[in-house]
Order: C-alpha cells, then structure tokens, then sequence
C-alpha cells in the first residue's frame, strides 16, 4: 500500500479580520472598518502595528442575504465607504452582512470576518 498525502495550503491562509466596525446607517453612506491580522511575525506587542505578511494588501468584501451574493467589491486598505447609491444597487437592507476577507497573492482569499448591517 502506497500512502499519498497532499498539502492543501491552509498555512497560506490569511486570517480573518477582527472588529468589523460600521459608521453611519444604512440609507446613507456608512463606513465599515476592521483591524488585520497576520500568520507571519504578529506576536510582538512593542509594534504599533502588525506586519502585513502578504505581497500587497488587499481584501474582498461581500454583502449577503442569507447564503445569497448580493455583491462584491475589492478594497486594498482596512477601511471601505459603503455609498447610499451602492446600497440602493444592492438593494441591501437591515440584517444582510457584510464579509471581508483578506487576499494573499499566493492563496487567495482567507477565512472572511462578518458585521450585520443596522
């Protein structure tokens, strides 16, 4: 018996971001923000903040209904203005979310951090 094994990459992986923040409500443009995290050199506490670890910083962010894609929109810093007019195309109501998730170069998108619109 000839054993296989395979590595699926999940050490690539970014890691999801934290403290989704949204500012404004919906209806009016808002502001969603959050904080990054990284696989690679992220346990020192005397950095004001954490190294990137990836090529370029990028995140994708999604709006839901339930399991239902209503959107997607690509942002390359922590922090992305969600106009009136966009969720107005989105039709996007109270209680649909919003998923960002950080993109590495090398795997893709990572595990998504999640808000609830309000």
């Amino acid at each position: 018996m000839h054993l296989v094994e395979a590595f699926d990459g999940n050490g690539l992986r970014p890691y999801s971001p934290v403290h989704l923040n949204q500012s404004g409500a919906l209806g009016e443009d808002l502001t969603v923000s959050w904080i990054r995290r990284t696989r690679i050199e992220g346990n020192s506490w005397d950095l004001a903040e954490v190294p990137l670890g990836e090529e370029s910083e990028a995140y994708r962010i999604r709006i839901l209904r339930g399991t239902t894609l209503l959107s997607e929109y690509f942002v390359s810093t922590p922090t992305w203005t969600y106009t009136a007019g966009a969720q107005v195309a989105d039709a996007v109501i109270a209680g649909d979310q919003i998923e960002v998730a950080q993109i590495s170069a090398r795997y893709g998108a990572g595990l998504p951090g999640r808000l609830v619109l309000t």
